[in-house]
């Protein structure tokens, strides 16, 4: 959901910018990041005429090193249909998130929370957000 976000200025990335939402990643994420970035490059570059060198510059420039998380070790037991969403799972398990914010409707929001962390698309994302934590 974030590279999407990367290439047009969205609630979501205000949001990352802000310091309102902190990004919890690892190396597999990142890469992941990258190679979607590069599958998705075409077609965003149409929209928005943003290169994807400067989409790979905008991410690792918000990849902050004090919230990578170490890797997902090879024994977790899946939770996901599919292996490849495990690590994003992991590292919200492993470090206590709050929510997993997600666009993957054939796998990871079907799950609807995992651990108890809630599971949902960047608006039910905010429409937990004011719920749970309230603007004063």
């Amino acid at each position: 959901m974030l590279v999407p976000s990367l290439y047009i200025v969205t609630p979501l990335l205000r949001f990352v910018l802000s310091g309102n939402l902190i990004l919890l990643w690892n190396e597999f994420i990142q890469l992941e990041a990258h190679e979607i970035i590069d599958r998705l490059a075409n077609r965003y570059h149409k929209k928005t005429n943003v290169s994807n060198h400067e989409v790979h510059y905008l991410l690792d420039c918000i990849f902050y090193d004090e919230n990578k998380i170490p890797e997902m070790p090879e024994d977790w037991p899946p939770h996901s249909l599919d292996r490849d969403d495990d690590p994003f799972l992991w590292v919200a398990i492993a470090e206590k998130g709050e929510y997993i914010v997600s666009s993957d409707i054939r796998h990871i929001l079907k799950l609807g929370n995992v651990c108890g962390i809630p599971i949902g698309t960047p608006k039910d994302f905010f429409d937990w957000v004011k719920i749970t934590h309230p603007m004063k």
